[in-house]
């Protein structure tokens, strides 16, 4: 089993990938895919906090993400953030907008999972945890992603 991260390294990757992604219009050299920033209202604090995403675009065109951290047996804060207030900020290469963070259900989310996961992953293999899927709402699909 592969070891999850710590909130500290998470962090601390995510502030590097953040920095690149900001200073050369949402291209970054690592992680290998293609990534969004989002910027949630913390749920305890009322403080803006940024994490990068990797992506997905279903066949209707919605961005959606997933809330997998690695594997890690809780979920990440960012999906306690947005389900206490959905209203977020994506920012998208050069572009930012203003979204709600919809969390998928049943067959629907199911559907969604498919599209990324086969259900072997290495997160997967690491908890027993559901990971969400949540929608983008606002947010248009990158032509590059289509």
């Amino acid at each position: 089993m592969a070891t999850v991260p710590s909130d500290e390294e998470f962090l601390a990757y995510n502030r590097d990938v953040i920095k690149e992604f900001r200073a050369n219009h949402g291209a970054v050299s690592q992680p290998p895919f293609p990534v969004l920033l989002l910027t949630t209202t913390g749920a305890r604090t009322g403080r803006p906090a940024t994490v990068r995403l990797g992506f997905a675009v279903d066949d209707n065109g919605r961005v959606f993400v997933l809330a997998s951290k690695a594997g890690a047996p809780r979920h990440p804060a960012w999906f306690h953030n947005l389900r206490a207030n959905p209203s977020v900020t994506v920012e998208l290469g050069d572009r930012s907008f203003q979204a709600r963070a919809v969390v998928t259900a049943g067959e629907e989310r199911d559907r969604l999972y498919r599209m990324v996961s086969d259900g072997a992953s290495e997160y997967e293999k690491n908890t027993d945890r559901i990971f969400p899927i949540i929608v983008l709402e606002g947010v248009p699909a990158p032509a590059s992603a289509c």
